[in-house]
């Protein structure tokens, strides 16, 4: 995929639609959001020069110069609103997939550790809890093998004897 070229008016208003967040020092972005959750910049009306980005990507362009193939920008501040450039780097899709902040988690959304015999890495190098995988297979078994009125029962006394 060809990067799209940024009109050099696009990368000259970046800076004028953000407030800075005093807690943290991001520069939240204050147009129109992305459902992804990400700022988001267009231009032209239409024909060819027609366009639209991230806002942290122009605002990387902007303070830093072009993004080079093959590169992504990442937030260190986690903020997907932030365009910030002390808050912004280069990594490549794949530093930026392994990166994806679960890297700082320490347990899984159920409250299991990821650590130890509990932790497994996925193929595409997530992190994952074997205690959750083992309540989905169980709980899959006994979905299959008993009528809905007994699986509520028998879920209950498996958590009862594991406590």
């Amino acid at each position: 995929m060809v990067a799209r070229q940024i009109p050099g008016r696009v990368l000259a208003r970046v800076f004028q639609h953000f407030s800075v967040n005093e807690d943290s020092g991001c520069w939240e972005w204050t147009m129109s959001l992305g459902s992804h959750g990400y700022g988001q910049i267009g231009w032209g009306s239409k024909g060819s020069d027609r366009g639209a980005t991230t806002a942290h990507r122009v605002a990387w362009e902007a303070s830093q110069g072009k993004i080079p193939e093959g590169m992504t920008v990442d937030h260190l501040c986690r903020n997907r609103k932030c365009i910030n450039p002390a808050h912004l780097r280069l990594l490549t899709n794949l530093e930026n997939a392994r990166d994806n902040g679960m890297s700082r988690k320490t347990h899984c959304p159920a409250g299991h550790p990821y650590v130890g015999e509990n932790l497994y890495v996925g193929k595409t190098g997530g992190r994952r809890c074997r205690q959750c995988a083992r309540d989905r297979r169980y709980r899959s078994h006994i979905n299959s093998r008993y009528p809905l009125s007994h699986v509520k029962i028998i879920q209950q006394q498996k958590e009862t004897q594991h406590g």
